[in-house]
C-alpha cells in the first residue's frame, strides 16, 4: 500500500464517525413507498440530483419533495381501508392527475416554503378528485406551474381582496379604508420583491387573473414613481379559474397562508 490512511481512518488509525445520511439519501431509501402511496406512477427527472461526491441518486429538493408525497398519500389513507388500493389504482391510470402531480414536484424545486408542499400536494388531491370534464383538470393541472410562492400569494391575496377577507392589519397596510385600497402598499408589506411583474403576469398568462395594461406605463399618480421600476401591483379581477385554484389549494382560502400576514402555524 502507499500508506496513506484508510478513508475510513483518521490518521492515529482509529475509525472515523459515519457521516450522517443526507436528508436526500433518507429520501431515496422510502420513495419507492411514498410514490405507491400517493398514487403516482412515475417522478419527474428533475426532482433527482446525482451527488457526485457520494455517487450516488439524491433529490434536489428533498424535504419538500418528502412533505408533498407525504400529504397526498395521507389524503388517499384517509379513506376505507378497503377503497385505498381501487383509488391509488384509478389515479394511476388517470392522466391529468399523473400530469398535475409531475408539475407539482417540478415546481416545487425552486421553493423553500412547506406551506407550498401543502398548498400543491392539496391542490393535486383535489385535482384528482374532481369530476370537472378533463379538459378543465388539465388546465388547472398546467396552472400548477405558474405557482410560485410570491405568485401564489398575490393570487390568494387578490381573491380575498375581492371578497373583503382581509384583515384588519392588512387593510391598514392597504391605507387604511377597505373601499379604496392601496394595493401596491398592502402586497410590498406582506411580502418584499424587487418586482412583482413576473408573478403578476404569470398569473396572467396561466389565465387565473386578468390581464392588464397598466402594469407600468398607466399607473396612478401615487404610484408613478413605482412603476417606473416596475414595483406596481393591481388590483385586478380573478378569473373563475383562478378562484377554482385557490380553493383547491387552501383548506381556507379567507385564511392568508404566506407573508408577513401570514396566519401561524
Amino acid at each position: 500500500m502507499n500508506g496513506l490512511p484508510s478513508k475510513l481512518t483518521d490518521p492515529g488509525g482509529g475509525k472515523l464517525p459515519r457521516q450522517p445520511m443526507s436528508a436526500g439519501r433518507q429520501l431515496a431509501q422510502r420513495i419507492p413507498l411514498l410514490v405507491v402511496k400517493a398514487g403516482f406512477s412515475t417522478l419527474p427527472l428533475a426532482v433527482f440530483a446525482f451527488d457526485v461526491f457520494q455517487n450516488v441518486v439524491d433529490f434536489g429538493n428533498a424535504h419538500l419533495t418528502d412533505r408533498f408525497l407525504e400529504s397526498v398519500g395521507a389524503r388517499i389513507e384517509r379513506l376505507e381501508a378497503n377503497e385505498q388500493e381501487r383509488e391509488r389504482e384509478r389515479l394511476k391510470a388517470d392522466p391529468v392527475y399523473q400530469r398535475s402531480g409531475r408539475a407539482a414536484l417540478q415546481r416545487l424545486l425552486t421553493e423553500t416554503n412547506p406551506r407550498m408542499a401543502d398548498a400543491l400536494a392539496r391542490a393535486v388531491a383535489e385535482i384528482g378528485a374532481s369530476d370537472l370534464p378533463d379538459v378543465e383538470r388539465l388546465e388547472i393541472a398546467r396552472a400548477l406551474d405558474a405557482l410560485t410562492e410570491p405568485s401564489l400569494h398575490l393570487l390568494q391575496t387578490l381573491y380575498r381582496a375581492h371578497h373583503d377577507l382581509l384583515t384588519e392589519p392588512e387593510i391598514q397596510a392597504a391605507g387604511g379604508d377597505a373601499s379604496s385600497l392601496f394595493f401596491t402598499g398592502l402586497i410590498y408589506q406582506s411580502m418584499w420583491l424587487s418586482s412583482w411583474i413576473v408573478p403578476a403576469m404569470d398569473l396572467e398568462r396561466a389565465g387565473l387573473i386578468e390581464a392588464t395594461l397598466d402594469n407600468t406605463t398607466f399607473a396612478e399618480a401615487v404610484e408613478a414613481s413605482r412603476a417606473d421600476q416596475g414595483h406596481t401591483v393591481h388590483m385586478r379581477r380573478v378569473y373563475a379559474m383562478g378562484e377554482r385554484v385557490v380553493k383547491m389549494c387552501f383548506d381556507d382560502p379567507a385564511v392568508p397562508a404566506f407573508g408577513e400576514f401570514a396566519a401561524a402555524s
